[in-house]
């Protein structure tokens, strides 16, 4: 975990935590206290605490008793599962309420879009915290091809707006699965 004090000057203390977490610097299981968080990472104990508590309302650690946290279990089918069910409810937006045709060419701004766009609150808050961790973090992965996937994004609004579901729903597979390969890579290289 020494590697994680490094990293501070680069963004806040919920950034740091969820990116050792994601990339695997911080091992799927671990316990840890927010007392050696806070010594690691060089503050005091309270804005890990705080940085917990968002990163528990993330799904990436559970909370235990006596000031522990214990870190998420991360495989290839948690993250299929995960990108599967933002595949289902984006492919909804797409035939529902937007123009696919509309929608940015940047990826993390074609995800934003559809999240912010949702009618369902629920629905909308489950997009968001999958775009904003898990799409944000894959991303920004040395291993994602970023023009890859903008051209699998066109595809898809291609295909939705030709009202073609079952090529929309391929089109997202292998969009989503580039996604769960570049986390996927990340985490088999990361030091820990």
């Amino acid at each position: 975990m020494e590697q994680i004090g490094i990293r501070k000057k680069q963004g806040s203390i919920v950034e740091v935590l969820r990116d050792a977490i994601l990339s695997g610097r911080i091992p799927d299981d671990m316990e840890m206290t927010q007392n050696e968080l806070a010594q690691d990472l060089g503050v005091s104990r309270m804005p890990v605490r705080e940085a917990l508590i968002l990163l528990e309302y993330q799904g990436l650690v559970r909370r235990l008793p006596n000031n522990h946290v214990r870190v998420a279990k991360f495989s290839p089918s948690y993250f299929g599962h995960l990108f599967s069910l933002c595949a289902q409810l984006e492919s909804e937006a797409l035939y529902g309420w937007l123009v696919p045709e509309e929608l940015p060419e940047d990826e993390l701004e074609f995800h934003r879009c559809v999240y912010r766009e949702y009618p369902f609150e629920m629905q909308k808050k489950i997009l968001e915290s999958i775009t904003e961790i898990y799409i944000y973090y894959a991303l920004g992965c040395g291993s994602y091809d970023r023009e890859t996937g903008k051209q699998c994004l066109r595809d898809v609004k291609q295909a939705a707006g030709a009202k073609n579901r079952e090529k929309t729903k391929q089109l997202y597979e292998v969009y989503f699965e580039n996604l769960k390969n570049a986390i996927m890579k990340e985490r088999e290289e990361a030091p820990c």
